[in-house]
């Protein structure tokens, strides 16, 4: 990349014009090629030459045996295929290797593959050479003899592969307590981009119970500015996760026109982040937008990664299901003020603590140790300070769950790693959410699930009694419910079953070692199920 685009294709027209070596250091050029193509020649480096000499020889190798398959051709003979897995996809770039072309072997069929990467996007794109070769052997058995006919068939194909590493990047940013709204800080209208002069409009998704405390103090930061807000209000509660809130986005970011790059904001709770996610990434194939977490549960959980999506109704089962319908979509950021916690009540404070507790269970005995001495001052308080929880507590367990959360999130945002200790107690919760007029929160049915966890924990003899009674000491303090009505023997199977779909084949799921520490299971049975459920019935759960 160092040197100039026509010297480079003037060098490659040289390989193919001329049948010398040029790459190699004791060969004159010839006399058949231009002056100025043999000084671009020279220009490059003797390594690069010789790299593209070799490159250019294999290329014609490949080419010849495509031309061969083409024609009908089959070989007697199977050929040695190589085993040297490329680098293509890799962090340092898909091109990061020298020795072109590379060589791979397909993981399901065994053929042999050999890319090279095109001259105008070296990085991204490969044209490339499949050859199979497949085996067979016939046994025919005679009456003095048995005869053994093997048969080598070789077939190739040929085609370009393209590869792109989408560039994420997001920034989660912690802004001074209670001074997002305060038309002196310019965090909030700065996250929405950079516009040209005179462009004085924004468009904001905004909870309905976050518009009935803050709205006001919202349009003013904006009036304050000079910018003209554009607002959709949305109901933020789990019955309203649905696509047609999605469609009322979509149906007023087209009236408003929103500019393919331009930021939109999206606050409140978990739910309406969610859905102006799933907006976001529809329209226009997918244009910014910016979260404002205002519940505890959205700060330390749906803020910081990058699902977004809706609950289903399928017609043709007549079932709902919990997020069936998403994708992963990165915000451009998030914007978080712990500040807006304090207008929850109780029950929202403890809902949102549930997230907090789990990732205190699978990863941090630290966390869980400050819940126990914390958490339920922090609930009375509604996170605001009191006599008895000294100064930056609150602060350090929201700083330690988003920590935790994003080093489990950041190298999987894809997940394509389906054994995820952050998904402790997301197996047996999602049905107790659907369950038809069932009293229960998000965070809430994840605690039962992650209580009822940590009881099968205990019957498989990774946890002792002790550890059980001490988290469910430490829940019930923070108000934090434990079980459930609706969690029956016919609900947890089918949980299991629904995971066995959701996580491809197997159960996965995690469950405690110790505080702080996990581990995945794909082997729990309904009679163990059966088992967990009785020993649940050793405490007391409702009072």
């Amino acid at each position: 990349q160092t040197y100039k685009e026509t010297n480079a294709e003037n060098a490659l027209a040289a390989i193919r014009s001329s049948s010398t070596d040029l790459g190699s250091p004791n060969t004159k050029p010839s006399d058949a090629l231009p002056e100025d193509l043999m000084k671009a020649w020279a220009s490059i480096p003797q390594s690069v030459r010789e790299a593209l000499v070799q490159s250019e020889n294999m290329m014609m190798t490949a080419t010849e045996n495509s031309d061969k398959s083409s024609t009908g051709e089959i070989h007697s003979a199977g050929s040695s295929s190589g085993n040297n897995e490329s680098s293509l996809g890799s962090d340092d770039g898909a091109a990061a290797s020298s020795n072109y072309p590379l060589v791979e072997e397909d993981p399901i069929s065994g053929a042999k593959i050999v890319l090279k990467p095109l001259e105008r996007a070296p990085k991204n794109v490969f044209s490339f050479v499949k050859t199979h070769v497949d085996e067979k052997e016939e046994v025919v058995k005679k009456s003095s003899s048995t005869v053994t006919t093997k048969t080598t068939v070789s077939t190739t194909g040929r085609g370009w592969r393209n590869i792109f590493t989408l560039p994420i990047s997001y920034d989660v940013n912690m802004v001074q307590h209670g001074t997002l709204l305060d038309p002196s800080n310019p965090e909030l209208l700065m996250s929405t981009g950079v516009h040209p002069e005179g462009y004085n409009r924004r468009f904001a998704v905004i909870d309905e119970a976050v518009e009935k405390i803050y709205g006001p103090q919202i349009r003013n930061y904006f009036v304050q500015r000079k910018i003209d807000l554009t607002t959709v209000i949305l109901n933020g509660g789990e019955p309203d996760k649905r696509p047609k809130a999605v469609d009322t986005i979509l149906d007023a970011m087209c009236a408003y026109k929103l500019r393919r790059r331009e930021p939109f904001l999206a606050i409140g709770g978990g739910v309406i982040l969610d859905i102006a996610g799933m907006a976001a990434c529809l329209y226009r194939r997918g244009v910014p937008f910016v979260r404002v977490p205002t519940t505890l549960l959205a700060i330390v959980d749906a803020s910081v990664g990058v699902k977004n999506g809706v609950d289903y109704c399928c017609d043709l089962t007549g079932e709902s299901y919990k997020n069936r319908v998403g994708s992963f979509y990165a915000p451009s950021s998030c914007l978080l003020d712990p500040a807006f916690i304090t207008t929850q009540d109780k029950r929202n404070i403890s809902n949102g603590f549930s997230e907090i507790m789990k990732l205190a269970l699978v990863r941090s005995s630290d966390l869980f140790e400050l819940l126990e001495a914390h958490g339920p001052a922090l609930v009375e308080s509604r996170f605001a300070p009191n006599p008895t929880t000294p100064p930056g507590v609150s602060d350090r367990i929201i700083d330690l769950s988003i920590q935790i959360m994003l080093e489990e999130l950041g190298p999987n945002l894809w997940e394509y790693k389906l054994d995820r200790c952050v998904d402790y107690g997301h197996t047996f919760s999602k049905l107790l959410e659907m369950v038809p007029g069932a009293d229960i929160m998000h965070g809430e049915a994840v605690n039962v699930d992650g209580f009822f966890c940590c009881v099968l924990s205990y019957l498989r003899g990774y946890v002792e009694m002790d550890v059980v009674q001490r988290v469910f000491a430490a829940m019930k303090a923070m108000a934090l419910p434990t079980n459930s009505p609706d969690l029956d023997s016919k609900l947890a199977w089918q949980s299991c079953k629904d995971a066995v779909e959701h996580r491809h084949g197997q159960q996965r799921i995690p469950l405690i070692t110790g505080i702080g520490e996990s581990i995945c299971v794909s082997d729990i049975t309904p009679d163990e199920l059966d088992r967990a459920l009785e020993v649940m019935k050793q405490f007391n759960h409702y009072n």
